[in-house]
């Protein structure tokens, strides 16, 4: 078994996820008379992980039958903001677990991340976002100090 460092800021961001996923899972489906859960149209969010490496950190999202055409990536007031639509090409679901409709999820960056250098894929119904940090100044630069 690994050992992890503890990060309290990461535990309660996972908590706040799970709690969010939970409601989502609760509140957004209801039974359905075909005996499984129903979905409601333009009720999801897709998966999403975040890692950080040592220059960058990366978000993947799964996104199964969207095409890049239909994401939209954004990042405002130090927020990465995913967004975009599911469409569905069929009419009369008997069953219907796998949610269409639009979708939006709003994520916090680190300040350290360079936002003039994000990149974003799309490659097999996932979407990956590298988010580079900026660049540290390896050498201590020396600051004047002028005389009033």
């Amino acid at each position: 078994m690994a050992i992890q460092r503890s990060d309290p800021q990461r535990d309660l961001v996972r908590l706040q996820e799970n709690v969010n996923r939970m409601f989502d899972e609760v509140l957004g489906r209801s039974a359905s008379p075909g005996g499984g859960d129903r979905v409601r149209p333009g009720d999801w969010k897709p998966a999403i992980d975040l890692l950080e490496a040592a220059g960058h950190f990366v978000l993947r999202a799964d996104l199964p039958g969207v095409g890049p055409e239909d994401v939209e990536v954004r990042i405002e007031s130090g927020h990465l903001e995913l967004g975009g639509e599911r469409k569905s090409d069929q009419d009369g679901f008997l069953r219907m677990e796998r949610p269409y409709g639009r979708f939006s999820a709003r994520i916090a960056l680190p300040a350290s991340v360079d936002c003039d250098r994000v990149q974003a894929s799309h490659r097999n119904g996932v979407l990956e976002v590298v988010l580079p940090k900026k660049k540290q100044s390896e050498t201590p630069s020396r600051v004047e100090v002028a005389s009033r």
